[in-house]
């Protein structure tokens, strides 16, 4: 739907022009939907590309709306489907157009190597300067990500000096602040608060905002990876899930809390649902049935396992009927028996192809054959390449372990199937008949990491392998498009993250998320560390929403972020508001306190009374004691004598031993 008010003559002349060969009506609907998508591509990427393709869906074969549709495909992070409309534009036009972006959308998919090699191949004379200059942003960031944090230095630095003195200061500005990034990368942090202070503050431009559009006055248009679905369902945007298993349909042989409710709610909601999955010893009708004792509605023509994903590829590969060594169970060898192919058990019987699985019951010469049919010329297949396996007592070996000592013995790669290659999510898809897919999975290195590689939209669901905090510090490349608690997430709306003026990002109901200098992570000004206890720190969904859109942003400028760990709880859970702790008042002396010797004398009256038997004489001085109790009278005589001088003139043989008795009493 087009907003009432949206008028063509508000897109580029120059744009406008282009649509001249469109029928009147027709041009005015295009031309008012790239006014959307130019008005959105920063606030709503998601509306901003639907408007686009509607665009495109009418007039395809001009280059300025494929370039729309290239640019909001970005925005969104379909960046496969980004990668297709920028050569069609360049097809187009026949020049080297959005190379800038197309370079930039292999670093997303995590290829800086292929960045690299097209922007080196660009030819650049005759190009404007500031794309020029988004070449060599894009240039140096990719160096960056190959660890050669020094040549994008030097590159930023060349391309400083070439700048003429009239240029654009915005162009000046952000290459200084790339050289700001490439710097503190190096450790050099000293130059780069140098670089920092002497960057040209950022023109304020003027700008009529539409309040309808922007209800956030502080809001700018800085996007996110992270990606939101206002006023509307996942259920709704999607025409089909493909849904990881354990640790997101469920746990083992135990079901998840919200798993199969929320499955059901999006089937209802009209949403097809594929489950794919990388365990391979298992066979669709065995994964169907599971899923239905769980709770989950199944059939086999929704399972797609990585034995069906080899399949696809050996087809690709070998003849029909080709002799095949397979290392797995049941769930590999009878997929691979039925698609045709002959089974043989020794290297002897000359096999076309290796086809391993998870085998939990594998030997040292069930390996060496194996390895041996390599040796000789075997294709290498293998069902995913998947180094751990979940278990009750810890994280147990993968395939992926075992299929690399396959690969370290014979020094052969293996075709690889399952996640996270693309090709598992795109045939997962086309089983269901899925045309607009949405991933969901709880594990970032496969499910997250494969949706992005095919150019699909992902959720995470915090019910399996990572965690919020591995979320948070995701790095590109596996950042989820979505983010939810439990697969309820599939039939609720998603706010979309802010970024505001000041450098914070809030979400929906947020509290203010914000990433410091050295790496500190902040909600409302407060430390997570300082209020984080034996479990972390806990906060709600749209907080942690925040948090990781501040994150992911302050990572790809090079900043080394900290996080706790962290639980996250409903919005309406007063236990996720993060709050200052409160301060500890270090006891004062007070007038009342005491001196030194006035406690030694409290600690004296403090112990206990000796009682009545006193230990007055110690071991070996019996003959001392006797003594003195038999001069005891002669003592007491002393005593009442009328001085020591009198005493001195009576018989000194009587009283020299009662003189130095009483001596000794005392």
């Amino acid at each position: 739907m087009i907003p009432a008010g949206v008028s063509a003559d508000e897109l580029d002349a120059d744009a406008l022009r282009t649509l001249d060969s469109l029928s009147g009506p027709n041009r005015d609907i295009v031309a008012r939907h790239l006014v959307m998508a130019g008005q959105l591509i920063d606030l709503d990427a998601e509306l901003a590309h639907r408007h686009a393709t509607a665009a495109a869906a009418r007039a395809g074969r001009i280059d300025s709306v494929r370039e729309a549709a290239a640019l909001t495909a970005y925005a969104s992070g379909r960046y496969e489907e980004a990668l297709r409309e920028v050569r069609a534009v360049r097809r187009m036009r026949g020049d080297d157009s959005l190379r800038a972006v197309e370079a930039d959308i292999e670093r997303a998919l995590g290829r800086p190597e292929k960045a690299v090699e097209i922007i080196d191949a660009t030819e650049t004379r005759g190009m404007e300067l500031s794309e020029q200059v988004e070449l060599v942003l894009v240039s140096s960031g990719a160096r960056a990500d190959l660890g050669l944090s020094e040549v994008g230095l030097v590159l930023v630095d060349d391309a400083l000096a070439a700048l003429p003195e009239d240029v654009d200061t915005e162009l000046i500005r952000r290459l200084m602040s790339v050289k700001a990034d490439r710097l503190r990368e190096l450790g050099r942090d000293a130059e780069a608060d140098e670089v920092e202070a002497d960057m040209p503050e950022e023109e304020e431009i003027t700008e009529i905002v539409d309040v309808a559009l922007f209800a956030d006055a502080d809001v700018d248009r800085k996007g996110s990876d992270l990606k939101g679905c206002e006023d509307t369902t996942l259920a709704a945007t999607y025409d089909c899930a493909l849904i990881d298993l354990d640790g997101t349909a469920y746990a083992g042989s135990e079901p998840i809390d919200h798993a199969a409710e929320g499955v059901v709610a999006a089937r209802e909601a009209g949403m097809k649902t594929a489950f794919v999955t990388n365990n391979a010893s298992r066979t669709a009708t065995d994964v169907a049935a599971h899923l239905a004792e769980l709770g989950h509605p199944a059939e086999p023509g929704m399972v797609m396992t990585s034995s069906m994903d080899v399949l696809a590829l050996m087809a690709e590969h070998l003849e029909e009927g080709a002799k095949v060594l397979v290392i797995g169970s049941d769930g590999l060898s009878t997929p691979v028996k039925e698609a045709g192919y002959v089974l043989v058990d020794s290297a002897d019987d000359e096999p076309a192809a290796v086809v391993q699985g998870l085998d939990k019951t594998l030997t040292w010469e069930r390996l060496n054959e194996a390895a041996f049919a390599i040796e000789r010329g075997a294709t290498f297949f293998a069902t995913n390449l998947d180094a751990s396996l979940p278990v009750e007592r810890g994280q147990a070996l993968g395939n992926g372990a075992l299929v690399r000592a396959l690969q370290h013995a014979t020094g052969v790669r293996p075709i690889a199937a399952g996640k996270p290659e693309p090709g598992i999510y795109l045939r997962g898809a086309a089983l269901v008949h899925g045309t607009n897919p949405l991933a969901v999975g709880d594990r970032l290195e496969t499910d997250i990491k494969g949706a992005v590689a095919a150019g699909i939209p992902a959720l995470h669901v915090l019910t399996g392998v990572h965690g919020a905090r591995d979320i948070i510090l995701a790095p590109r490349g596996q950042r989820p498009t979505y983010l939810a608690l439990d697969m309820r997430g599939l039939v609720q709306e998603h706010p979309r993250p802010k970024h505001h003026k000041d450098g914070t990002w809030t979400c929906g109901l947020s509290q203010v998320a914000r990433v410091l200098r050295d790496g500190t992570l902040t909600l409302d000004d407060v430390d997570l560390f300082d209020v984080a206890g034996q479990e972390g720190v806990t906060v709600t969904l749209d907080s942690y929403r925040a948090l990781a859109a501040a994150s992911w942003e302050a990572g790809g400028e090079g900043v080394d972020v900290r996080c706790p760990q962290v639980r996250v709880v409903d919005n309406d859970d007063p236990a996720g508001i993060v709050e200052a702790p409160e301060p500890v008042e270090e006891p004062s002396q007070d007038e009342t306190a005491q001196s030194p010797v006035e406690e030694l004398f409290a600690e004296a009256d403090a112990l206990p009374d000796a009682g009545d038997e006193v230990v007055t004489f110690l071991p070996g001085e019996e003959d001392l004691e006797e003594l003195l109790r038999s001069t005891e009278d002669l003592a007491e005589d002393d005593a009442s004598a009328p001085s020591d001088e009198a005493a001195e003139d009576q018989d000194s043989d009587g009283h020299d031993g009662a003189g130095e008795s009483s001596k000794a009493t005392k």
